[in-house]
């Protein structure tokens, strides 16, 4: 059983990149690590943030993913003009409701009371909408800028490797 943990050792401690921490280092390995200390992104996460919390979609412009735009602009319209023509009803029918209070039915009309609180609760749910898609598209944006330089080739691969001696390498390529 001691054996068994030694000899894994290796194998459970691996480097990000490259070989294993206890074998020798190649040169292909130290020049993996090299590019990995000298990576600038691209884009930048907080600038595309500033960009959609200022107008929604400019983020998405701003990372290239141009098919997001008019998913986020069309939301935000429908959105927007449910929520203005749910208010509209809600006052149409508070008003309605208002003037149906009378002496004789001091309770008003309880049809346009039900209509009155429903339109309220149709424009409440609207303005939730639109808060959390304008979040989502922040939130969007910057996790987009984040992963804009992230590698998504078909090339990616690991490979265990024996090495002369006792050593099991693991080899990441990407």
């Amino acid at each position: 059983m001691k054996w068994v943990v030694v000899a894994l050792l290796p194998i459970i401690t691996p480097s990000l990149f490259g070989q294993i921490e206890a074998g020798p280092a190649t040169q292909a390995s130290q020049d993996s690590i090299v590019a990995i200390t000298k990576f600038h992104p691209t884009k930048s996460a907080g600038l595309a943030m500033l960009f959609s919390a200022l107008v929604p979609g400019a983020g998405q412009v701003y990372n290239e993913s141009y098919w997001k735009v008019p998913v986020v602009v069309g939301l935000g319209a429908y959105f927007a003009s449910t929520w203005l023509h749910n208010n509209r009803l809600y006052h149409d029918y508070r008003d309605q409701y208002l003037a149906s209070i009378t002496p004789e039915f001091p309770g008003g009309d309880g049809r346009l009371l039900t209509l009155r609180e429903f339109y309220r609760g149709q424009r409440d749910t609207f303005t939730w909408y639109f808060f959390i898609l304008y979040f989502l598209n922040v939130a969007d944006a910057y996790v987009d800028a984040s992963l804009y330089d992230f590698n998504v080739s078909d090339n990616l691969s690991i490979r265990l490797m024996p090495e002369p001696g006792t050593r099991l390498t693991v080899r990441v390529s990407f």
